[in-house]
């Protein structure tokens, strides 16, 4: 007997990519960049928040949280 049957059709259908990523790939990656990405970058405000420049050109322009940097009133 044969294993192959002549009613079948092969059929190929090629996946759009850019280089390596598909976008199933994209879509399995992407909680895990976004919550590494949030934690590196929380982790470097947090670290350059002692920096005067940092803290006064760009923590203080943060919406909501931006007034726990503004300079104390005396």
């Amino acid at each position: 007997k044969s294993i192959l049957h002549l009613d079948m059709v092969l059929s190929i259908e090629f996946q759009r990519h850019y280089r390596l990523f598909t976008p199933e790939r994209l879509r399995a990656w992407t909680p895990s960049v976004i919550l590494f990405g949030t934690a590196a970058g929380s982790a470097v405000a947090l670290i350059a928040e002692r920096i005067p420049r940092v803290r006064n050109e760009i923590l203080q322009n943060v919406p909501i949280i931006g007034n726990y940097w503004a300079p104390k009133e005396e």
